[in-house]
């Protein structure tokens, strides 16, 4: 019997050891991180607020200064800044499609809890702490006065919809770009083929807006302004999580993409220290299980869990080609500027 509650014991410590060992220890000493950092961000005040209620547990004496604007915006900020930066971190808008194109601008860190994550940027510029997938956002009222059903993007081209639509800018927006490549990728027969391309134009002249703002997209939608507008599902899930009325979160009847986004450490920061603290903390379980209570985001810890979103199965997720994405972003964006000047919204 002796010999039986020690074997006992030994697989109970053994267990827990390896448990302990599943989720990596990010924090460091406070004294070590400082006193401040600045984050460029693309985050709205509730996600803001998610990671300061970790930071500021684990780094109380650590104040944050946030600057919030586009991506497109923020990465102009820091390239005009490079001789004497003033961010330490950009956070938000940065995705796996990305390629080579904001390198300039950061240093490369490889975060403590590298493995355990699910996806990982191999060049270690991206500390990637969740996974954005696409959704259309639908003002159910106006779907029923219409008489119609909207329930994908062929959906989108039924002439009721004339004018009722809008989008974000591809060219100004990360939530404008995934949208783009997610349609280049579903709605032909291979990416951004012939096929792809006749819709983007048909649903061009459809009238649609095209603005600069990706909370415009489900602001207007949820005001009435418009019937439907592209966004991404967890910004869609969190007005819904609180109290929104009348807009509904669809799937693409066609599929889906999925793309993981993050943050990434300036070049030359001033405070590199609390720049490594904050990308360590990207991939915490901590942050990332707030991050989906908080804001409805997907996390890329191998021990997040979250059980509002169907499967990936269930909505068609399709594999992207990121690294084709990164290398020909500039040349798709070119050609959609070209057929936003030729059949947009004047």
């Amino acid at each position: 019997m002796k010999k039986l509650f020690s074997l006992i014991l030994v697989c109970v410590l053994v267990m827990g050891a390896v448990s302990a060992m599943a989720a990596t220890e990010w924090r460091r000493d406070p004294k070590e991180v400082g006193d401040s950092i600045t984050v460029y961000t693309t985050m709205d005040d509730g996600q803001q607020a998610a990671v300061e209620e970790v930071w500021y547990d684990t780094y109380p004496d650590c104040h944050i200064e946030w600057i919030k604007d586009s991506l497109g915006t923020l990465v102009a900020r820091v390239r005009n800044e490079s001789a004497n930066p003033q961010a330490d971190i950009i956070c938000g808008g940065l995705f796996q499609t990305d390629g080579n194109q904001y390198w300039d601008c950061f240093d490369s860190y490889k975060p403590v809890n590298f493995d355990d994550l699910t996806v990982v940027d191999p060049n270690n510029y991206y500390a990637y702490l969740d996974q954005q997938y696409m959704c259309l956002i639908v003002n159910t009222k106006i779907e029923k006065e219409l008489g119609i059903t909207i329930d994908g993007y062929a959906s989108l081209l039924d002439p009721a919809l004339a004018g009722k639509i809008i989008i974000a800018d591809p060219q100004a927006t990360s939530s404008g770009f995934r949208q783009f490549h997610t349609i280049l990728a579903l709605m032909g027969d291979s990416f951004g083929d012939e096929k792809a391309w006749n819709y983007l134009t048909d649903l061009v002249k459809t009238g649609v807006r095209n603005t600069t703002s990706s909370s415009e997209v489900y602001k207007l939608v949820m005001s009435g302004e418009y019937a439907v507008g592209l966004s991404y599902e967890s910004i869609v899930q969190y007005q819904l999580e609180n109290g929104a009325e009348d807009i509904r979160l669809q799937y693409p009847a066609e599929g889906n993409t999925g793309c993981a986004s993050g943050a990434a450490m300036v070049k030359n920061c001033q405070h590199r220290a609390a720049a490594e603290a904050y990308l360590d903390m990207m991939g915490s379980t901590e942050l990332q299980q707030l991050r989906a209570e908080a804001n409805c985001a997907r996390g890329t810890n191998k021990e997040f869990t979250y059980e509002a979103y169907p499967s990936d199965d269930a909505i068609g997720l399709i594999e992207l080609d990121y690294d084709y994405i990164g290398s020909h972003k500039a040349e798709l964006l070119d050609q959609w500027t070209v057929l936003w000047s030729t059949y947009g919204a004047k």
